[in-house]
């Protein structure tokens, strides 16, 4: 199927709330997004998980309906109003879109796992604190990731790389599309750090996160482009990063409490070594090519893009 081809826009509409969605579309789903989503955290950082002021203990499972509400339901609305039913309907088929050479599937399942393992070996004292529990990795990986590629990978990747990669490619290129996304991708997780999802992390630790979040967003957008923007590979490398520092950390293949305290740096490391090398190589364009991409947002009216 070529997503490139045969697309029809939604008829315009000037006034009231839909026109102005059609006319600040990024704006609209940014928004959307981080609202959703920090109105349903509310309770869980108000809870004895956060701040203390709500008697009950909810655990991370209380973020999931704030993923699904954010990005995922944002995707969808913002697509319906910019594209109709019919760009709901290829929005959909992205996400199953399976059909691309197979060594996209090795990058997502095996290379993810090399690169946040080497970011970990490259730390001082990482010698003193590796374990042979490979088998127990292996075991935990393929459990772990179906959970992410549900959870995490689904609820997020629609929207982030659904909707709004494809808009910010047109009209800023891939490289600086990255760097807003990974930005605004890390920002969202912002309030969660009141929260004990946050592990007490302080300025550093945040810091490290952004930065690792736009290299992470430009590999990710290397790979969408070289897959015609299918989103069951975004929602795979998404969750392979997920499960790898979760099965690090839970597996005994390093020690627990030190592999947490440098896991941020860890994962900095590693994908910063990979996301320079691809930017080199394709001198910032990310294997970016309009015309083999959704190109939805390239006619979303004439009007602001922003």
């Amino acid at each position: 199927m070529d997503i490139s081809s045969s697309t029809q826009i939604a008829e315009p509409s000037r006034r009231g709330l839909r026109g102005f969605l059609q006319r600040h579309p990024l704006v609209s789903y940014f928004v959307m997004a981080y609202g959703f989503s920090w109105i349903a955290w509310l309770p869980y950082i108000l809870s004895q998980d956060g701040f203390g002021l709500l008697p009950f203990h909810p655990g991370q499972a209380a973020l999931l309906p704030g993923a699904f509400l954010g990005p995922f339901l944002s995707g969808f609305v913002m697509t319906a109003v910019m594209e109709g039913k019919p760009g709901v309907g290829r929005l959909l088929r992205r996400i199953v879109q399976w059909r691309m050479n197979w060594y996209w599937y090795l990058i997502a399942l095996v290379g993810i796992p090399i690169i946040i393992i080497s970011g970990v070996l490259a730390l001082p004292g990482a010698e003193a604190n590796i374990h042979p529990n490979i088998l127990n990795f292996v075991g935990y990986f393929p459990l772990l990731l179906i959970m992410e590629i549900l959870t995490s990978g689904l609820a997020e990747e629609p929207g982030w790389r659904g909707f709004a990669l494809p808009r910010l490619q047109r009209q800023f290129g891939p490289l600086l599309a990255s760097i807003i996304l990974g930005l605004l991708w890390s920002g969202w997780h912002l309030p969660l750090y009141l929260a004990s999802w946050g592990n007490g992390a302080g300025l550093l630790e945040i810091g490290e996160f952004f930065l690792t979040t736009i290299g992470i967003a430009s590999i990710m957008t290397w790979v969408f482009n070289h897959t015609r923007g299918s989103l069951l590979i975004a929602i795979l490398l998404h969750a392979a990063i997920d499960t790898t520092t979760t099965t690090s950390a839970v597996s005994g293949i390093f020690t627990e409490q030190w592999f947490l305290k440098y896991e941020n740096l860890a994962v900095l490391l590693g994908f910063s070594v990979v996301t320079l090398a691809l930017i080199a190589l394709t001198r910032g364009r990310l294997g970016y090519q309009p015309e083999s991409l959704p190109v939805h947002a390239a006619s979303d009216f004439s009007g602001s893009q922003s």
